[in-house]
């Protein structure tokens, strides 16, 4: 399996350093591409964080400080992967030694999509650096549900509970919707149910991984309107800390060929970049009201409902006149009793009409252009594929 890593969540009391709606990207540009221009290329695109990996050719501690000057200078943060993480106490104890002081260090790489004889491991080792460096995040991605038996209580509770709820910075995992043929994940939303409710469960944030990369014979590269589902179904699902694989194309990779994706091997933009870059800025804006809600019930309408999907229940008090169109409506939980709704048009090729009964007091719209509420007296507007809104509610109870 490639390799990859994934997710957040916000929930009622977390860490101030937790609370933060940031943006990453998996796969950095390779060694010849890390400089300036390319660090530029990043930061106007929205992204907040880089996550480098082990099997990028950039894990020297030279390349990986060179890596963070570089995103210091252009108001990003790195998780830095190096190979003493893999060794003995003394050797990780150098390795956080290495980068621990530097300003753009945001964390460090343990392990992508570690199996359940790996977890073990991977939970003493995340203890071990904690301790060393209590302020920034140790990574470990998790598989989604069809790669592990007894997933929930074997894997994704094993892991947290392993690490102490208390202690876990992120929870974090992956699941990729859009195969080759036409062919859909069709797990993908039982996938981010079962992340959104551990985090509930635990009080930890969570995190996901966004589909932008193809990979011959396996995923198809998605459009612009796939690209646009995946993110606003993530943010439907609770996600706080949404992180693209990949960025830069990978190369080199033995059997798996990877086509071009936001950034191609020559280091320049493809079509996905202005996509990428649009949809940042809206998960931006509506970060700033998303990063302290929280997704406490997730519903689906449509003729054919994905596996591990609600029914929105017949008397629910937001209902569209239409149940044949695939929406997604998630009833956010906020500070001081508000509530939120946020909708999607679940479907990633078709336009959809919004047309809902409500009964509320008030409706407020966030805005994607700059995250402030605005009064509205319905929802109007034709949601584009795969579209999402988030609303401020008040209810007539």
């Amino acid at each position: 399996m490639f390799r990859i890593i994934s997710c957040f969540l916000c929930l009622f009391s977390l860490p101030a350093a937790a609370q933060d709606f940031r943006i990453g990207i998996f796969w950095p540009p390779v060694w010849k591409h890390t400089n300036e221009a390319q660090y530029r290329i990043l930061a106007d695109a929205g992204v907040d964080f880089i996550q480098n990996v082990e099997s990028t050719d950039l894990n020297t501690p030279e390349r990986n400080l060179r890596m963070l000057d570089l995103a210091q200078a252009a108001g990003l943060k790195v998780y830095v992967s190096d190979p003493r993480v893999r060794g003995s106490d003394a050797d990780i104890r150098a390795m956080v030694e290495a980068y621990r002081r530097h300003p753009a260090t945001a964390g460090y790489y343990i392990k992508d999509e570690p199996d359940s004889v790996q977890l073990a491991w991977a939970i003493a080792t995340y203890k071990t650096i904690a301790s060393l460096d209590p302020d920034r995040v140790p990574h470990v991605n998790l598989f989604p549900d069809f790669a592990v038996k007894e997933y929930e209580t074997n894997y994704v509770n094993r892991w947290v509970e392993g690490v102490g709820a208390d202690r876990l910075k992120y929870l974090s995992f992956d699941i990729y919707p859009y195969k080759v043929k036409g062919r859909l994940e069709k797990t993908y939303y039982r996938n981010l149910d079962i992340i959104r409710k551990a985090g509930l469960r635990y009080r930890v944030p969570t995190s996901s991984y966004l589909q932008s990369f193809g990979i011959v014979g396996m995923y198809r590269l998605p459009t612009t309107d796939e690209m646009r589902l995946n993110v606003y179904s993530n943010l439907a699902y609770g996600i706080k800390n949404p992180v693209w694989f990949c960025y830069a194309t990978p190369t080199g990779q033995g059997s798996q060929k990877f086509l071009n994706s936001v950034i191609d091997s020559l280091g320049q933009k493809t079509h996905l970049y202005e996509p990428f870059r649009q949809l940042n800025r809206e998960m931006k804006q509506l970060g700033k009201t998303l990063r302290s809600l929280d997704a406490m019930e997730v519903f689906h309408t449509g003729d054919s409902l994905w596996a591990g999907t609600t029914p929105l229940p017949a008397g629910y008090f937001w209902q569209p006149e239409d149940r044949h169109i695939p929406w997604i409506i998630t009833r956010f939980a906020g500070p001081e009793g508000r509530e939120y709704v946020m909708v999607v048009n679940a479907s990633f090729t078709r336009p959809a009409e919004p047309d809902f009964r409500t009964g509320l007091r008030s409706l407020r719209e966030i805005s994607k252009t700059d995250g402030r509420p605005r009064r509205v007296r319905r929802i109007t507007g034709t949601f584009l594929p795969g579209e999402g809104r988030l609303y401020e509610i008040r209810r007539n109870h």
